[in-house]
């Protein structure tokens, strides 16, 4: 009767292939098994040419949004130039034909056609920022219908079904 070795390690390194543990233990195939398997993306440059005329229609809008502002702007600086200036005009005229307690009314005037101005500025902001509120609520239901349809017709989709990643 033969007994074998146990400290023979010739019997245990038959089944060991050394090219195919170096496959094995490859880097980049140890990580590739790790990955996610990559969808079919969707080409955005199609998109794009598809909804060109959208995209236009939007920067337009927005052009359109940001002359109002520019506007807007313009018209509180013309407010605010037309009651300083008609303060200035007062206080000038005091400081050449009157004496101190004049000049200290016509002071407190300046001060009241400042703050009248600038009130009416913040009025006039307050009433841009209202429009926009109102805009934003009117599109909101339209864009939750939007984002319900997008979700509805992902659902409806057929669902794609993972590659092996043995293969």
């Amino acid at each position: 009767m033969t007994t074998k070795n146990p400290w023979d390690m010739s019997q245990y390194m038959q089944g060991f292939d050394p090219e195919q543990m170096a496959r094995m233990f490859n880097p980049q195939s140890m990580f590739a098994m790790f990955q996610p398997p990559k969808a079919e993306l969707f080409d955005m440059e199609s998109i794009i040419k598809a909804n060109q005329r959208n995209f236009e229609a939007m920067s337009e809008a927005n052009k359109a949004a940001a002359e109002a502002y520019k506007d807007m702007l313009d018209k509180q600086m013309e407010i605010f130039g037309k009651l300083t200036l008609a303060a200035r005009q007062q206080y000038e005229w005091a400081e050449d034909t009157a004496g101190p307690d004049t000049l200290t009314a016509k002071t407190r005037s300046m001060s009241d056609a400042v703050e009248e101005a600038l009130r009416l500025m913040r009025r006039m902001a307050e009433a841009t920022r209202e429009a926009n509120e109102q805009a934003f609520t009117q599109v909101r239901g339209q864009v939750d219908e939007a984002v319900e349809n997008l979700e509805k017709a992902a659902k409806a989709a057929p669902k794609a079904t993972p590659k092996d990643p043995a293969k």
